[in-house]
């Protein structure tokens, strides 16, 4: 089964269904000397310089004229133009409706941080699938000039056909976050009727920045779809976004959609995912709306149980693997064609996507399923603990089980000199007070010299915390 919009047959959108678009781009010497000057700076992105020319274009052998090209690309992604840029492109910049199936943008992304070329892919059909409105991608092949840049992976453009695809009303501002800037900061728009009035913004983010907790979620739900934004924060996490909104924040979009009168996120630049399969699931948030509403007990609630949803219903890992194999065998003959080495290392990139993916699945069961794993108490609100490990650290140390007058009894003997064993059991309790109780008895026990604790050490209560649900915790009771 497909995670994603796929169609075989009549459609000649290029975004149903799984193929290889040809793009072969002429840009006069002129044109490659002002590319040449196109920077990005780290420090200062702002005054990163970005120029555009005229080229004319071939997509899949149909001609376009006057099309606008630009590099794109950030910190990671960014290449010049004699190397194997990422690019920007506009159809219709100089000749009006000028379109190539319906669509007259795209970006064309290097995938020089993704190796199996699919990340983007799989993810935006994910937050599609979850009803985010997210641009599709597909896969394509760049010739430059005659000179053949491999593989990339094609992106709808974020413009006002994008807009009319997902929204009835497009009049909306619609907010680039650019490179590390979160929603208070200056950022430019891509669209919209009125790009000088930023007043529906300033009123989010003064809701966002409400210090009375009793007013702060009214506040941001008058100004933010906050369905639609614990689905994207919990999508962010599920796949390890780290360089997305909830934890960076970086790589998404800021709309306000005029239909609702409120702002919702899109997400953007999703070829880093799954690199921390055990990434936590309440990570460093860093985006100020999340930090905002996670301060708030009720929406960490909300947050988890929209996360428990949706590993249930739309993050499937093996259909997500099943998916990188599809999309695999539908590059493997252009790369194979091309370098056998660069096949290699898609490959090995594909695996160790796949290994993830599965890795994050069965870390994410782990911890979605630690409520029904906490230990249960019945109506006396006393429970005995069972699952008694043991542990040997030093010596010659025996364990054993007896029973003492109808009563379990965990047995540690050992002989002379120093030895140190444990019998110890992992709980996960719920949130809450507790009271442990044990009894401890020693026998023919002789302290050795200059030894603090006079021969033994009793029972002990470690607490290591483990944030979810309701933040249960894990009780390791030590009998040393």
């Amino acid at each position: 089964m497909n995670l994603g919009f796929i169609m075989h047959g009549a459609s000649t959108d290029p975004f149903d269904f799984d193929q290889v678009i040809h793009f072969k781009i002429e840009i006069p010497d002129a044109g490659i000397e002002i590319l040449r000057q196109s920077n990005f700076q780290r420090r200062w992105p702002d005054s990163s310089y970005r120029p555009k020319v005229k080229a004319q274009v071939r997509i899949n052998d149909e001609p376009f004229k006057d099309v606008s090209v630009r590099l794109k690309g950030a910190a990671g992604s960014f290449r010049s133009i004699d190397s194997k840029p990422a690019l920007t492109l506009n159809l219709d910049s100089h000749i009006k409706d000028q379109q190539f199936e319906g669509y007259d943008k795209f970006y064309l992304n290097n995938s020089v941080q993704d190796r199996s070329y699919c990340n983007e892919i799989i993810c935006r059909e994910l937050f599609q699938r979850a009803g985010i409105p997210t641009p599709r991608a597909t896969h394509a092949t760049v010739e430059l000039n005659g000179r053949d840049l491999g593989l990339y992976v094609m992106i709808e453009g974020f413009n006002k056909k994008w807009l009319k695809r997902h929204f009835d009303q497009i009049g909306g501002n619609l907010y680039d976050s650019g490179f590390l800037k979160d929603i208070h900061a200056n950022l430019t728009v891509n669209v919209g009727k009125t790009p000088e009035d930023h007043s529906a913004k300033n009123n989010l983010i003064a809701a966002v920045y409400e210090k009375d907790l009793n007013k702060l979620l009214p506040g941001i739900m008058r100004h933010l779809d906050l369905d639609m934004f614990l689905t994207h924060v919990a999508l962010d996490t599920l796949t390890w976004n780290w360089d997305g909104y909830a934890m960076k924040p970086n790589n998404y979009r800021l709309y306000h959609n005029l239909d609702t009168g409120k702002f919702q996120f899109i997400p953007h630049g999703m070829d880093q995912m799954f690199q921390n399969p055990q990434g936590s699931i309440y990570p460093r948030f860093r985006g100020v709306t999340v930090l905002s509403l996670m301060r708030l007990p009720a929406m960490q609630q909300q947050y988890y149980k929209r996360m428990l949803h949706l590993y249930g219903t739309v993050f499937k890992p093996k259909q997500l693997v099943n998916r990188v194999d599809q999309l695999a065998a539908v590059i493997e003959p252009e790369l194979k064609k091309r370098s056998l080495r660069e096949w290699d290392r898609n490959q090995r990139g594909i695996q160790r996507l796949k290994d993830s993916i599965g890795a994050r699945g069965d870390y994410l069961g782990w911890e979605l399923t630690a409520p029904e794993r906490a230990l249960k108490f019945p109506e006396s609100g006393f429970v005995s603990i069972r699952n008694w490990k043991t542990s040997r650290f030093r010596g010659d140390i025996q364990f054993r089980n007896a029973n003492e007058n109808n009563k379990q009894v965990l047995v540690i003997e050992s002989g002379s000199g120093i030895n140190i064993g444990r019998w110890y059991s992992q709980q996960l309790l719920t949130q809450g007070t507790y009271r442990f109780e044990a009894r401890v008895r020693c026998e023919n026990v002789v302290a050795a010299p200059n030894d603090l604790y006079g021969g033994v050490r009793g029972a002990r209560l470690w607490f290591q915390s483990q944030r979810c649900l309701d933040r249960n915790k894990e009780l390791d009771m030590d009998g040393s």
